[in-house]
């Protein structure tokens, strides 16, 4: 099972990587966005989500997570070091790190 939803993870991000208009920063914001809860693997809507960054595990999102529920994401905290914010947050900060 772990092994087919792994497969299947990749495949959808070389789907989304060859797609370059599927995820922009403008489309972030004006309209909804799917991605994975890092918990369950489920597909959650981006604007509510809460995201762990800074932490010191290595992720599908190479260096945040996405959670569905903030507990989950105070307790990846609590073993993986890093910190919660939510997406105005997470797109604040990914804007200014382009710059």
């Amino acid at each position: 099972m772990k092994t087919t939803l792994l497969i299947f993870l990749i495949a959808l991000s070389l789907i989304a990587s060859e797609k370059k208009d599927i995820v922009t920063k403008d489309s972030l914001v004006k309209k909804p966005t799917y991605i994975i809860d890092a918990k369950n693997y489920g597909l959650i809507d981006a604007k509510n989500a809460f995201f762990v960054i800074n932490s010191h595990k290595y992720g599908t999102m190479q260096d945040s997570f996405a959670f569905a529920e903030e507990k989950d994401a105070k307790e990846h905290v609590e073993k993986y070091g890093g910190s919660v914010v939510d997406y105005e947050t997470y797109i604040k900060l990914d804007e200014n790190s382009t710059k």
